[in-house]
C-alpha cells in the first residue's frame, strides 16, 4: 500500500493498518481496485490462456489510467505455485506410472480405488481427505490443471501492457501496488484470493486477514481479473459472505467489471452463474466504460 500516516503492518505481501475497520468505524479509501491473477499464463500464449484475457487486461489497463487519481488503493492477487503442487500431474501417478493429463477431474472415489495416487506415500491419506473436502463442499472435484505460473516463469508475471499502467498509478500516486501471493502451498488450492479451498491441518483459518481487510476498507470496491468462472467468481463469493456476515461492506458498495473479465473454456455456465448471483445479491455488474468513481 502507499504511505500512511497510521502504524502499519505487513504479513503474507500486503500492508494494512494495524487499527481494525471496526475500531476506525470510517473508510480510509474511496475507491479501492482488486485485480484477480492477471498473469501471462491466463492469456492466450500462455499454459492456461483464458480466450478473451489480453483485451480484459487491456481495458483494465485504459481504466486505470482513466482514473488514476480516483483509485486510492490497488491489490493484485498472484496465482503462484510449485510444479509439484496438488492440482498438477506430475504430483499423481496411475497404476503404470503415468501422470494424468490437464484437464483430467481426480476424484475422491478413484484414490481410495487406486487408480490415482500421489506419488509420495506419504501424501496418500492427506489426498483422500483433500478430495472428500472438496467434493463435499459442490464447487469442483480435482482438476488437474497445465502446469501455470510456476515461481520464476514468465507466465508468473503480470501481463505487459497491465503492468505498464500499474507502475503509471504507482509513480502518479507516489503508492505502491500491494501483491498477494496466492497457492505457494502444495497441498491445497486457492481459487479465492483470500482463502483455500480446503485449509491445511496446520493452519485450519489459512484466511488472507491482510488482503480482506485491505478491499473492504473502502466506499467501493471495484473488481477485474482472470478467470471469471473460477479465482474471481471464488474470491467474490468469498469477500462477499465475510461482508454479509460482518458488515464490513455493503454488496451494493462492490463493482464487478464485466468486460475485464474472462471464463475459461468449458467453465463459461459457472462464470455466467456467479455474475448472476451477484447481481440478485446487491452487487454492481458494470462495465470499464460505465463505471463512475
Amino acid at each position: 500500500m502507499g504511505l500512511k500516516n497510521s502504524k502499519s503492518s505487513t504479513a503474507g505481501g500486503v500492508t494494512t493498518n494495524d487499527v481494525t475497520l471496526k475500531e476506525k468505524g470510517v473508510k480510509s479509501n474511496k475507491l479501492v481496485l482488486l485485480i484477480i491473477d492477471p498473469q501471462n499464463d491466463f492469456h492466450p500464449g500462455g499454459s492456461l490462456g483464458v480466450p478473451g484475457a489480453i483485451e480484459d487486461s487491456q481495458r483494465t489497463a485504459a481504466f486505470i489510467e482513466k482514473h488514476i487519481k480516483d483509485i486510492d488503493e490497488i491489490y493484485v492477487s498472484l496465482d503462484t505455485h510449485h510444479k509439484l503442487h496438488i492440482a498438477h500431474g506430475p504430483f499423481w501417478k496411475n497404476a503404470e506410472g503415468e501422470s494424468p493429463a490437464p484437464f483430467t477431474q481426480i476424484t475422491n472415489q478413484e484414490i481410495c480405488d487406486g487408480k490415482w495416487v500421489p506419488r509420495l506415500d506419504k501424501h496418500l491419506e492427506w489426498a483422500k481427505q483433500y478430495t472428500s473436502a472438496l467434493e463435499a463442499k459442490g464447487r469442483y472435484t480435482l482438476i488437474i490443471w497445465p502446469e501455470h505460473c510456476i515461481i520464476g516463469s514468465n507466465g508468473h508475471n503480470v501481463f505487459p501492457a497491465l503492468n505498464d499502467s500499474l507502475q503509471k498509478w504507482s509513480e502518479a500516486n507516489m503508492k505502491t501496488i500491494s501483491y498477494s501471493c496466492k497457492g505457494m502451498e502444495c497441498l491445497t488450492e486457492m481459487y479465492s484470493a483470500i482463502s483455500a479451498e480446503v485449509p491445511l491441518p496446520d493452519d485450519p483459518v489459512n484466511f488472507k486477514a491482510e488482503l480482506y481487510d485491505g478491499c473492504v476498507d473502502t466506499e467501493k470496491l471495484v473488481i477485474c481479473g482472470q478467470a471469471l468462472s473460477h479465482c474471481v467468481n471464488f474470491t467474490v463469493r468469498d469477500i462477499h459472505a465475510r461482508v454479509v456476515e460482518t458488515g464490513d461492506l455493503a454488496a451494493s458498495n462492490m463493482y464487478l467489471l464485466s468486460d475485464a473479465s474472462s471464463s475459461v473454456p468449458g467453465f463459461e455456465e459457472h462464470g455466467t452463474k456467479f455474475v448472476e448471483d451477484m447481481r440478485a445479491a446487491g452487487m454492481n455488474i458494470t462495465t470499464t466504460a460505465d463505471f463512475s468513481p
